[in-house]
């Protein structure tokens, strides 16, 4: 799914209207009709509707005018004094025309009667602004949106929660607190802010009559990852394939204090369908994890065959639990500095690139790095607070200075190889836990060994991970990494051979 910015609605509204001499009221009815078809007629029968004098204003009085034709009980109002858009004062005189009582809130005494519909009614329709709105809500329109959100039983935003940002995160001072928002054509970029969901409940994008190749025309390539992405990278397996054909995976991790990371990342990529994996480690420690992986080779640093394991590799993985370190550092010197398969960079193997940043501007091997905000913020010397904000922004700056792939892992975690970015839509809080990280490194790292497109192997490795916990979660309070782990191959099956309307997982 597309994900884009007003710039981007406004540069398709004004290619429709002028080059394609589509009527910008078109485009409206277009909306209006959507909205209406989101609405459960069953469970909702009266409504209270707020506009405002713009076009997402005009877009709800054209809802109301279906829902006032259906017979059903609407209350309508418009907030503020500022005069009408021409396809909002088009959709407004309609309704006078068709006799339909409109009431005008312009001071705090006029937000008594809405106050009494909006205690009347079973659902509210916010259309007060829409995805240009700039300025902080202040005044009447403030007071507004308080006494919506407080006596509204149930509240559908048109477009985008009114007072919500559209091109970046955040609020303008208030907003409404939707439970659900139908938008239309593209993915917001504000709906992708951690805590977006308070406003925008769940989220319906729709199409309203803008051809696909005048969105792609001014679309900025960004995407949120659906599980049709994913069914379109991941492939089936030919049943005359052997071992050799699905990639030499190599895996450095692990260090004293840190097993446990060895052993999660080692096994992830075993579960995720690698030929060969082979864990390499310290010596003090080989022991404990050759015992516990079955199913993968291990071998330490000073092994006669390491150099070898290496150089065969399809796909190697570095840092969980290397620790941040001079012998880490000079590993990933070692890796870095040779031509060779891809590279992928998590935990301690990022850890000491602060201050190396050369490293990998230097390497000729195609890298992927996995940080978490903290790792990311170490890696930049940018404060978290600036990084949640702009993540996505610093994301695509870095991968494009440092020509690597960033795997920017959090809420709604990022993929980006610097000029497209694609936005992961799996995954949730229950996965919170230790090791969730090193598993993701080695699924990653397995699908790159299997022969996948190193950025098509990232996305497929981050949404194949989280869809695994989204699934467990349904009915496990908490889910770690070992569970993760169990459940890869089955998930992966079903991304396979399942047709899209046939998951019902979720």
């Amino acid at each position: 799914m597309k994900i884009g910015k007003s710039d981007l609605i406004r540069n398709m509204d004004n290619y429709c209207i002028n080059d394609l001499k589509i009527p910008s009221i078109v485009l409206m009815e277009n909306a209006a009709l959507k909205v209406v078809k989101n609405i459960d007629f069953e469970n909702f029968k009266s409504f209270t509707i707020v506009c405002g004098t713009g076009n997402n204003g005009g877009d709800g009085l054209a809802v109301a005018r279906h829902i006032f034709s259906m017979n059903m009980k609407i209350d309508i109002f418009i907030v503020g004094n500022h005069s009408m858009s021409k396809d909002c004062e088009a959709n407004y005189n309609i309704l006078k025309n068709m006799r339909v009582n409109i009431k005008h809130i312009t001071k705090s005494e006029d937000i008594i009667n809405l106050r009494e519909a909006l205690s009347e009614n079973s659902m509210t329709i916010d259309a007060i602004f829409g995805i240009g709105l700039s300025r902080k809500i202040e005044g009447i329109y403030d007071e507004v949106i308080k006494i919506i959100n407080e006596k509204s039983a149930y509240t559908l935003s048109i477009d985008i929660p009114s007072g919500m940002k559209c091109d970046s995160f955040g609020i303008l001072g208030n907003s409404i607190e939707a439970d659900k928002t139908v938008s239309f054509e593209v993915y917001k970029k504000g709906f992708l802010d951690y805590e977006s969901e308070k406003y925008t409940g769940s989220i319906i994008i729709e199409k309203i009559g803008v051809p696909e190749y005048v969105v792609n025309k001014f679309h900025h390539k960004e995407y949120l990852t659906e599980i049709g992405d994913v069914k379109n990278i991941i492939k089936k397996r030919n049943k005359c394939a052997h071992k050799g054909d699905f990639g030499r995976i190599t895996i450095m991790a692990g260090s004293e204090n840190f097993t446990g990371a060895a052993y999660i990342s080692t096994e992830a990529a075993v579960r995720s369908g690698a030929g060969l994996v082979t864990l390499c480690t310290k010596k003090s420690i080989l022991d404990i994890l050759k015992s516990k992986l079955v199913e993968a080779m291990s071998m330490s640093y000073e092994d006669i065959a390491f150099e070898g394991v290496i150089s065969n590799s399809d796909s190697i993985a570095m840092g969980p639990g290397m620790g941040n370190n001079e012998f880490t550092l000079t590993r990933v010197k070692d890796i870095l500095s040779k031509e060779g398969c891809p590279v992928v960079l998590d935990a301690d193997a990022l850890n000491v690139l602060k201050g190396n940043l050369e490293l990998l501007k230097n390497s000729n091997r195609k890298i992927v790095i996995t940080p978490h905000m903290g790792e990311m913020s170490r890696l930049t010397d940018i404060n978290i607070k600036e990084l949640v904000e702009n993540r996505i922004d610093i994301a695509v700056k870095f991968a494009k200075e440092h020509d690597v792939i960033v795997l920017l892992k959090g809420y709604n975690t990022i993929i980006t190889d610097g000029t497209e970015v694609f936005i992961n839509s799996t995954g949730s809080s229950k996965m919170a836990s230790g090791g969730m990280g090193d598993a993701l490194t080695g699924i990653i790292a397995s699908f790159i060994g299997q022969g996948y497109d190193v950025f098509k192997a990232a996305i497929l490795g981050a949404y194949i991970h989280g869809y695994c916990g989204d699934v467990l979660s349904k009915d496990m309070f908490c889910v770690n990494a070992s569970h993760i782990i169990e459940k890869l191959p089955y998930i992966v099956e079903d991304l396979v051979n399942k047709h899209e309307n046939e998951f019902k997982l979720l």
